[in-house]
């Protein structure tokens, strides 16, 4: 992928980024810190997270990894003063941070259980939500900036069985309603709040789905372009955002999809 569109564009700015050592995370920490990005980043993940900055470091990158649970309060404000602290203003914020529920047996409401709903809206939600509260104060100090909410095509159009995980749309669905609302309240702190709903990505959350070669083969055929999307194509998507070339952005919910919502 071609990363040189995105030099500059980014210059300056300070990008906090949740769930940054997971397979989309790690590419926007990669790529936000190429465009020019000072880029703090959290995960639960201790050793992913601890490799993931080492890796960039080597390669030159301003990155620095933070451990941090976006669903304890007092780690999110700790890491959120210590994000400031280091670096003076934040600018952008990027809550990517987020699980499937398909693990924990989540699907239609019938057959979901009562842990793995609140579990899957405690990280989904309440983690955008606890990070965003701590978080944009910083922002608006700056001056203003961004806040990319990473929602998901199933909040857009239902997912059809046997991926039919309720817990998991109600969670994105409500960041969709939680993006709108921020986006009016914040305008005139000129604090922009956008979200990307993404199709299936090849990444380490459906990794179990692509090495089965017939539901590999279905996943495709749900996307016009003809392939799963790219931890890259999301993260492109979020610098975009993120970027003074969407100074006119906010409120939207940007697909990511391949198509998959328009058939």
């Amino acid at each position: 992928m071609n990363t040189h569109a995105f030099d500059g564009l980014l210059a300056g700015k300070t990008a906090l980024i949740t769930g940054g050592a997971g397979g989309i995370g790690s590419e926007m920490c990669r790529l936000f810190a190429l465009a020019g990005a000072r880029v703090f980043f959290c995960d639960i993940a201790l050793e992913r997270g601890q490799q993931l900055e080492a890796e960039l470091k080597a390669a030159g990158l301003p990155v620095e990894f933070i451990p941090a649970d976006v669903t304890s309060p007092q780690q999110v404000q700790r890491m959120v003063e210590r994000v400031t602290a280091a670096d003076g203003p934040l600018h952008i914020l990027v809550n990517n941070a987020g699980i499937s529920g398909r693990p924990l047996g989540d699907g239609p409401v019938t057959e979901c259980p009562e842990e793995a709903w609140h579990q899957v809206l405690a990280v989904n939600l309440t983690g955008p939500y606890l990070v965003s509260r701590y978080a944009v104060p910083a922002i608006i100090r700056a001056g203003g900036g961004a806040v990319i909410h990473i929602s998901s095509d199933d909040a857009l159009v239902g997912p059809r069985p046997p991926y039919d995980t309720h817990a998991y749309c109600a969670s994105k669905g409500g960041l969709i309603a939680l993006t709108k609302a921020m986006a009016i309240s914040y305008a005139p702190h000129r604090v922009r709040v956008n979200a990307i709903a993404p199709g299936w990505v090849a990444s380490p959350m459906t990794a179990d789905l692509r090495q089965d070669p017939d539901k590999y083969a279905e996943l495709v055929a749900r996307h016009p372009l003809g392939r799963l999307g790219t931890p890259w194509d999301i993260a492109a998507a979020a610098v975009f955002l993120a970027s003074d070339a969407a100074s006119f952005i906010t409120g939207v919910v940007l697909p990511v999809e391949g198509g998959a919502t328009s058939w």
